[in-house]
């Protein structure tokens, strides 16, 4: 062996560890499925600008952002629970998936009853939409079908099959592209919602024959099984935590509807879901912080490898996505572009506090240190909805992105001294 070939010898042995151990295989995947969603979305986003006018854009996007509401809070954070729940259920792991996917849908059954009742007719503008049996009853199905479809990706990572959840998502993104334009003829209001609906009732059985009915790889129980009432008391806090992130992320583009106006709202749903796809990254590399934790993973490794490996890229990528912000937004077309960039460049420049929030939550899921997670959640729920209200009418779309800045800044205060301080303390201890 020559000297200058050492170092690349030393190169390769660096990457065969860094690929070979269980968090990069956990995470990869993941990450690639981020990427791929996040090129489809646009695209998908992009078609749907050209096709539909703003206000049915609007109106288009807060129904989705409606029924990712009421399916995130239908789920009762089970699919942040499997990550826990089916390491430490061992040869019983498909089960629990399929007792999670039972209790989401009878729960998800009462709460639309509820919403449809009691909250519906203080929205102004969705109950002016769906306003006939028909298209509740396709809200309906569309919140139910949504449920399933999103626990099926927690229930892969977590049985560690998470290479098949690119190639559903990317199956997904696909389908979606090619709905948008027959829909667009035979569905001219709702074509962009049923465009959504019709691929995930493709997609599931597909996968529920992966989970259940396909190969059968072994599932090792983790170190310790928790008792029953522990886990369903911390469940429990996790899911109160929960809900108010879900007030303030998949429920953000209908507070913009019901504060300003469907173009206005088609405006900021746009720049929030291309900026989404950054703070997706943190979330899955987060999932799988959890999960090989759950398997028993030493924590302070694992804590060490996420921020080497994931902090630089969201911070490269931030910046990048500023100074692109508007050629991005002038695919969608130049009503967009010209009311949108600012939102756009606020919410991005969030993503970095936004991932530290995200890795001190996994961090924390995994060590089931719960009140901590519902603090910092409840801390962001007030700022963000309260920032919004003062904001929104006086700044329009750009108050709103503000508020999100604002919430995430504060949070990656309180997030940042506890990663850093168990990051330092297992340094310390170890030398």
């Amino acid at each position: 062996m020559t000297a200058s070939s050492l170092p690349i010898a030393g190169l390769r042995e660096r990457a065969a560890r860094v690929v070979g151990d269980p968090l990069t295989r956990t995470a990869l995947p993941l990450v690639l499925n981020t990427g791929l969603n996040g090129i489809l979305g646009l695209v998908y986003w992009v078609v749907a600008a050209r096709l539909y006018d703003q206000a049915t854009v609007g109106i288009n996007m807060a129904l989705i952002a409606a029924m990712a509401t009421l399916s995130a809070i239908t789920q009762l954070n089970l699919g942040a629970g499997l990550a826990v729940l089916v390491p430490r259920a061992g040869e019983h792991a498909r089960r629990v998936v399929l007792q999670t996917y039972l209790v989401v849908t009878l729960f998800a059954i009462a709460a639309l009853a509820l919403f449809f009742t009691l909250v519906l007719p203080h929205l102004t503008e969705l109950s002016a939409v769906l306003d006939s049996t028909p298209r509740v009853l396709f809200f309906a199905v569309a919140v139910l079908t949504y449920n399933i479809f999103a626990l099926q990706d927690a229930a892969l990572v977590a049985l560690r099959r998470g290479k098949l959840v690119p190639v559903e998502n990317t199956t997904f993104g696909i389908l979606k592209v090619g709905f948008l334009l027959p829909l667009f003829v035979i569905l001219p209001t709702f074509g962009i919602l049923a465009s959504w609906v019709l691929p995930i009732l493709l997609i599931i059985p597909v996968v529920s024959w992966l989970i259940f009915g396909g190969r059968r790889d072994r599932v090792p129980a983790a170190a310790r099984i928790p008792r029953p009432r522990e886990s369903l008391s911390k469940l429990g806090l996790d899911y109160l935590g929960y809900l108010f992130q879900v007030c303030t992320t998949f429920f953000l583009p209908v507070v913009a509807l019901e504060l300003l106006d469907p173009v206005s709202a088609a405006v900021f749903a746009v720049a929030w879901q291309t900026s989404s796809t950054l703070d997706l990254l943190a979330t899955n590399v987060g999932v799988a912080l959890t999960v090989e934790t759950s398997y028993g993973q030493d924590p302070a490794t694992l804590r060490r490898a996420v921020f080497r490996r994931a902090m630089p890229v969201v911070c490269v990528v931030t910046v990048v996505g500023v100074l692109a912000a508007p050629l991005v937004l002038q695919l969608y077309g130049s009503r967009y572009s010209s009311q949108g960039v600012h939102t756009l460049q606020i919410l991005l420049l969030a993503s970095v506090p936004r991932a530290l929030i995200t890795l001190a939550v996994a961090e924390a899921r995994a060590h089931r240190k719960i009140w901590f997670i519902v603090w910092l959640r409840a801390q962001n729920c007030v700022l963000v909805l309260g920032s919004a209200f003062l904001l929104a009418p006086r700044l329009g779309v750009d108050g709103i992105a503000l508020a999100w800045l604002i919430a995430q800044l504060a949070g990656g205060v309180v997030a940042l001294p506890k990663m850093w301080q168990r990051h330092s303390g297992t340094s310390s201890s170890s030398t």
